[in-house]
């Protein structure tokens, strides 16, 4: 089951297990918007990635994203 939460479609993210920059592409959390069952996934697109092996698309649990603050604690 997904965890409550704040996200959205377009919503900057990052994450607690790779770190990067991602936008929210699609949101597996409500099965009334998608053909899916509810899930803890979300479909994300690395603005920044977290080093260069991974892909730009990727399926990553809800659960671990948080909104991005505006800075990167890396810069």
């Amino acid at each position: 089951m997904p965890p409550k939460h704040d996200l959205v479609v377009g919503s900057l993210v990052t994450c607690t297990c790779h770190g990067g920059i991602a936008v929210i592409l699609e949101l597996y959390d409500d099965p009334a918007e998608v053909e899916y069952p509810n899930m803890n996934m979300a479909k994300i697109w690395w603005i920044r990635r977290p080093h260069d092996r991974i892909e730009r698309q990727w399926m990553h649990t809800i659960k671990r994203l948080n909104l991005y603050k505006g800075r990167y604690p890396e810069d």
